[in-house]
């Protein structure tokens, strides 16, 4: 739980890579998460593995690989990333677009032409659909 918070918050992110097929999976702290990847492999692909720090190699301040060896010897990849980090920079960067008062550029979305436009992609979108039901 982050501080100042009610709620639980899942901060990290796991991304798994077997075989070409990738699941995510995410947990409030390194402990939640190496709950959460072991249920995740089991779902996913059967199989019994357990993440485990010894095989994880920090990459930056907020992002970690390694690899998960399961009871059958199976190797699968993982990606951790600390998610507050990336929450916060986005806060930071929609902040400097504008808040909900005022007026000015950035709070207008466009002028006429900008939803012409919108509205000749929708009906293309529409028109493509019915020619592929149609055939």
């Amino acid at each position: 739980m982050r501080k100042g918070t009610k709620k639980w918050v899942n901060d990290l992110s796991c991304t798994l890579h077997y075989k070409g097929e990738v699941r995510k999976c995410f947990g409030q702290d390194m402990r939640h998460l190496r709950m959460q990847v072991g249920e995740a492999v089991r779902r996913k692909w059967k199989l019994w593995g357990n993440l485990n720090s010894d095989n994880m190699s920090q990459v930056s301040h907020n992002e970690w690989h390694g690899h998960i060896i399961c009871a059958t010897g199976e190797r699968i990849d993982y990606t951790i990333i600390d998610r507050k980090d990336k929450v916060k920079e986005a806060a930071r960067l929609l902040g400097q677009v504008g808040g909900q008062a005022g007026y000015g550029k950035k709070k207008v979305r466009g002028d006429s032409n900008y939803y012409r436009l919108l509205r000749a992609k929708r009906t293309i979108k529409d028109a493509k659909k019915r020619y592929e039901n149609n055939s």
